[in-house]
């Protein structure tokens, strides 16, 4: 029997629920707690595997765990920690595991026997499921409590006294854990994302209060580009903390700010990979389903990260009985349904999707529950309504709600297929919904859908139109329309967010209007570089007072100046730009189809699963490469075969 690597193993998905908890219960306003306000999964106190092993030869394990329990093989008992020996044959073993204040896990130290995957575990309900375990706890030493970042310490670019104190600027962005060696007397240290912030120390969003006593005392990370020390004299000790995860995709072109945006943006997302994918490093800190659901499709042009991308969807979806929206907000769960899917079309990962579609059926469960009296989904008590930070009309159902409703029972019907289930329920829901929208939202006199029937405004807004678009829920002429109507008419309310600019201007990439979309990259994300930022920000409106930029949500800085969803310039370039996508799951076969008229010269790197495609353009010719196999470039040229250790030229 050949030996396998352990790992730490736990009941599937409690890794993901014990850290989820922690960070939610990690924020912090001024000096105080800000725990999330929606439910938290806890991973199960109490748990039990079991695995049957056929032994050549006897063999000596010890069984390392985090919490209190014992071992059972084939009916005797041992305690964890100690020498057991097995002997050749069958050995049935059993692990009984509980830890009230953690996770509950453990590891063993053996030549055949191991700790993976491949066992079985329950929590006393006798629903036998596969354990779970993580590619970075895979030494006894690694504690799969402590969530596995680096460190590296960072020096301030500059430093200056004022009122007392001494302001430190560390020249950009970060997400640090500080120290003081030495300490004479109590201090208070205030965090800015902007020098104004950082010393309006009545105002300021964070600031932390350490008394002499702290001396030597690593502090938990948080998000700021200022740091202002009041107090005695004390030098601090900084450490950027992040994930180190490889940066599989890079991209340079002969304009100097597009470059810049793609970079700025780059290391936007960095800042916010962390246990998971978070929307902000210095406000909420919290993971968000419909932010991170664009972090996933930017994650496949910077990153490929497939873990960080499956630990979030496992976070976000929970377990225990469906009471509640993912984060409260409707548009999140249809957001989460579709990620499931999404995921496997990157990853090829068909067991994940087996995994988490016991869940999506759930959540859809819940959501056709609630069904308004003309089949819509329309907010229930408590349920938030978001769609984006703009007046749309919210009365009673809302289009775009709809549309995102239609793309997750879309994805429900695909996974139920993948998953061995026929789907036919979701085609058929899929198909009533879908002519009720067109019935009730669209108008013809204005060309185009409304947001609410209920209310008799009539409004019109770009964001259930640019759903309709994007996701291809309309025949050509109505699809025109909209064109015509909404996307380019400048008469209807332009959108503000980033967030909602990932839509948007997908749809003007979808269009053919990648010059609109390179203009917008310069005068909207350029603009704000231009203004100073190191990071992209949660919203943003050019020509705006600065100190009005740094308010939101009627706190003086309110905003993030580092919010994941502004980092969607990866996503635009990479998929639209540099035209890769995969034209089936896992990325068996892949499409490379460049349009870069922008461009005068450009070199760029696209990750693909299990490799990555090199594009470089000069004079008017393209070269492009892949080291896998299974991809196609097309160019007005022609279609050609891209051969892992060839390059192909073509005009472009």
């Amino acid at each position: 029997m050949e030996g396998q690597k352990s790992s730490w193993i736990w009941y599937g998905g409690d890794f993901e629920f014990y850290h989820s908890l922690k960070l939610h219960l990690r924020r912090t306003e001024r000096s105080y707690t800000y725990p999330a306000f929606w439910r938290l999964p806890e991973p199960y106190a109490n748990v039990r595997f079991k695995k049957t092993f056929h032994l050549d030869k006897t063999e000596d394990i010890r069984v390392i765990a985090k919490g209190v329990g014992f071992v059972q093989v084939n009916g005797s008992a041992y305690r964890f920690g100690e020498t057991i020996r097995l002997e050749a044959g069958e050995c049935r073993i059993l692990v009984f595991l509980s830890n009230l204040c953690g996770l509950a896990c453990f590891y063993i130290e053996g030549e055949n026997v191991t700790s993976d995957e491949s066992w079985l575990c329950d929590c006393y309900d006798s629903r036998w499921i596969h354990a779970g375990s993580n590619s970075m706890y895979t030494d006894r030493d690694c504690d799969p409590e402590v969530f596995g970042f680096e460190r590296s310490r960072i020096y301030p670019q500059s430093k200056k006294k004022i009122d007392g104190g001494v302001l430190y600027d560390f020249g950009k962005e970060t997400f640090a854990s500080f120290v003081f060696p030495e300490l004479t007397e109590d201090i208070c240290v205030y965090f800015g994302e902007s020098e104004l912030e950082a010393v309006d120390t009545d105002s300021s969003y964070l600031l932390k209060p350490v008394k002499a006593e702290e001396a030597g005392k690593i502090f938990p990370a948080c998000g700021f580009r200022y740091m202002y020390v009041k107090g005695a004299a004390a030098e601090p000790e900084v450490y950027y903390e992040h994930l180190g995860l490889e940066k599989k995709g890079d991209f340079c072109c002969s304009e100097e700010l597009i470059t810049r945006i793609w970079e700025t943006a780059a290391y936007t997302l960095e800042l916010n990979s962390r246990e998971f994918y978070l929307d902000g490093i210095k406000r909420d800190r919290w993971v968000w389903s419909g932010d991170a659901y664009q972090s996933y499709f930017m994650n496949r042009y910077l990153y490929f990260d497939e873990d960080i991308a499956a630990r979030t969807i496992t976070a976000l979806g929970g377990k225990g009985e469906v009471c509640q929206h993912i984060n409260t907000i409707m548009d999140y769960t249809f957001y989460w349904i579709v990620s499931v899917y999404d995921h496997y079309e990157m990853s090829g990962d068909k067991g994940f999707l087996q995994r988490m579609f016991p869940r999506m059926r759930e959540f859809m469960d819940f959501t056709l529950s609630r069904l308004d009296e003309n089949g819509f989904a329309s907010g229930v008590g408590d349920d938030w309504i978001f769609i984006d930070w703009a007046d749309i009309d919210k009365t009673g159902a809302v289009c775009a709600e709809q549309m995102l409703l239609l793309r997750a029972i879309e994805a429900m019907e695909k996974c139920a297929k993948i998953a061995g289930e026929d789907g036919g329920e979701y085609k058929e829901l899929f198909e009533k919904l879908y002519k009720a929208v067109h019935e009730r939202f669209w108008d013809e006199e204005k060309g185009a859908f409304i947001d609410s029937f209920e209310s008799g405004k009539r409004n019109v807004t770009r964001h259930g139109n640019i759903f309709a678009l994007i996701f291809g829920y309309v025949d050509e002429e109505k699809r025109q329309s909209i064109i015509d109507n909404v996307i380019l008419n400048d008469n209807i309310p332009q959108i503000k967010t980033p967030y909602f600019k990932f839509y948007e201007l997908e749809a003007m990439c979808i269009i053919g209007r990648l010059d609109y979309v390179l203009d917008r990259l310069r005068e909207y994300w350029g603009s704000m570089i231009n203004d100073g930022a190191t990071s992209f920000w949660e919203e943003y409106i050019p020509g705006k007072p600065w100190q009005e930029q740094l308010s939101m949500y009627g706190n003086k800085y309110g905003k993030s100046l580092c919010h994941a969803w502004g980092a969607s310039p990866l996503y635009l370039i990479g998929r639209y730009f540099l035209g890769v996508r995969p034209l089936s799951c896992g990325y068996e076969t892949f499409e490379v189809c460049p349009r870069l008229e922008g461009f005068s010269e450009l070199e760029a790197r696209v990750p693909v699963k299990g490799g990555s495609v090199i594009i470089r353009k000069k004079d008017n010719l393209l070269q492009v490469s892949a080291d896998r196999a299974g991809g196609t470039l097309r160019t007005s040229s022609g279609e050609y075969e891209l051969i892992p250790g060839t390059t192909v030229t073509a005009a472009e």
